[in-house]
């Protein structure tokens, strides 16, 4: 299967899910701002459209947005770009980095990954030693993949208050985003885990980690113990 014919691919509406992101100011990032991160280098991995990364380029003095999305990493080189960011089409698990990072953040891209684990493990590997991973992934308690109407519904009833928040005209893109074919597509073929499985697996890869309930999503956030690198990689991010 092809990445335009994938499911998951955000290639065939990447400069719809840019606007959609666009309307939904902090989502992404309030948490994360919440953390007060700085330092020398952060790594957005499945940086999307450069939301974040552009968050955080105030803060840090390089940041690197990582997406395999060559449409959404477009977008972010045109409309997002800063002194001090560089975006990079690749895939997470061939990211790799002598220098390590002082922040390795994600947002809700951990799920897509065919190796859950072995993303949490290779992220750990790239932070450096008193350095925060800062990882945010949806949840659900009742399935793993949530029905149609679990998305369409609420966008329905939500409706009359996006028109008072972003007037009309972004309010009835929102709602027809929401029943779109690729976007319901894209999130009907998701897995997520459940609380109790995100808190047990994130906590075995990173031992003594925070954990905050976003609601549609966990949080987790943790501190890499000062000392050794756990595994220095040969720096490849061009």
């Amino acid at each position: 299967m092809t990445q335009t014919t994938d499911p998951r691919s955000f290639d065939r509406f990447a400069l719809d899910y840019d606007r959609f992101v666009s309307l939904l100011p902090g989502q992404n990032t309030a948490w994360l701002r919440g953390l007060a991160p700085a330092g020398g280098r952060a790594l957005d991995a499945g940086c999307g459209s450069g939301h974040a990364v552009e968050a955080l380029a105030g803060s840090f003095e390089e940041v690197i947005g990582l997406d395999l999305s060559r449409p959404l990493i477009e977008i972010a080189r045109a409309g997002r770009a800063r002194p001090n960011v560089r975006y990079v089409v690749k895939d997470l698990l061939d990211l790799e980095d002598e220098e390590g990072f002082d922040l390795v953040y994600s947002h809700t891209m951990f799920h897509h990954l065919d190796d859950y684990r072995g993303g949490l493990e290779h992220v750990k590997g790239l932070v450096r030693p008193g350095g925060t991973v800062a990882l945010i992934d949806n949840v659900c308690d009742q399935y793993p993949t949530p029905p149609r109407k679990a998305y369409t519904w609420p966008a329905l009833w939500n409706f009359p208050g996006e028109i008072c928040r972003v007037g009309l005209r972004d309010a009835w893109f929102q709602l027809r985003f929401w029943h779109s074919r690729p976007w319901l597509a894209h999130l009907l073929s998701d897995r997520y885990l459940s609380r109790e499985q995100f808190r047990e697996l994130y906590g075995s890869v990173f031992p003594g980690a925070r954990f905050d309930d976003l609601g549609f999503a966990l949080a987790m956030a943790w501190t890499a113990p000062p000392g050794e690198r756990d595994g220095a990689r040969t720096r490849d991010t061009a």
